[in-house]
């Protein structure tokens, strides 16, 4: 009788740590493992391959993994339709990186794929969530679409340290357009994107600079405040949770890769 008892308790402690090892949650981590590994333990096939086990039981992190790889072609045919297939299917769950990689594809994908309505869907599930990426992109897409509302999206990515949107915000307000015109703020955002190495916007501060738009004073009060504003901006660098890709700063943002996607949010 005891054994019979022993065997199964034996049985359900097995039973318990296979559906374990087997949950999705479970096999996105062994992916993670594999893409991250040091050395010859290092193995993006089986990575991808726990990914997509992970996906087809709807992890949502998984599956904007696996999209990565169909949507830039590496180690999978590339494939942007079944990209974004994915990254909705994680947006649906409310993921925020997921919203604007998904908007990203149908804002910038290829005649096939575009569709500014969904492009502002997904974008703004993502801007609602306060996502820097999700509002600088629904910004550019409401440059034209709406230009009023763009300013204001431009400002939610600049207090978290992107550069372009910093760009965008200042020249909405250099042109005053969307927005009450105002030079001076404008120069104190034209610095912070030029000194987070932003090249677009070296002339544009240069030509307000020289122009006369300012007296000197103002000037020298503009880079002071911006000098401020660039602590605050850092800190909210690291409080995004996720930075340091290439592409990250490019005028349109490329999808972060997998081994940082675990950090967005």
């Amino acid at each position: 009788m005891r054994r019979t008892l022993l065997s199964t308790i034996l049985v359900l402690l097995s039973t318990m740590a296979f559906a374990q090892s087997s949950s999705p949650d479970a096999l996105y981590e062994r992916g993670m493992d594999a893409i991250t590994g040091v050395g010859t333990s290092r193995n993006d096939s089986l990575g991808i391959d726990y990914f997509r086990r992970s996906a087809d039981l709807g992890y949502g992190p998984a599956q904007i993994a696996l999209a990565y790889y169909y949507e830039t072609g590496t180690f999978l045919a590339r494939d942007p339709s079944q990209a974004v297939d994915l990254y909705r299917k994680a947006a649906q769950q409310g993921n925020p990186l997921a919203g604007w990689l998904a908007g990203r594809l149908y804002f910038l994908g290829s005649t096939a794929l575009r569709d500014s309505d969904a492009a502002q869907k997904w974008l703004k599930l993502s801007a609602d969530q306060n996502n820097a990426f999700g509002a600088y992109y629904l910004g550019r897409l409401m440059a034209d679409r709406d230009y009023t509302k763009a300013p204001k999206l431009y400002k939610i990515a600049a207090d978290q340290g992107l550069p372009q949107a910093q760009y965008f915000y200042a020249k909405a307000l250099r042109d005053g357009r969307g927005i009450p015109l105002d030079r001076f703020t404008a120069y104190v955002w034209y610095t912070i994107a030029a000194d987070a190495g932003y090249g677009a916007a070296g002339p544009d501060l240069g030509e307000l600079h020289n122009g006369g738009y300012l007296t000197t004073d103002q000037i020298s009060e503009a880079k002071a405040k911006a000098r401020d504003l660039e602590q605050v901006v850092i800190r909210a660098v690291t409080a995004r949770g996720c930075s340091g890709w290439d592409g990250e700063f490019d005028e349109f943002p490329t999808p972060p890769p997998p081994k940082l996607q675990r950090f967005c949010h």
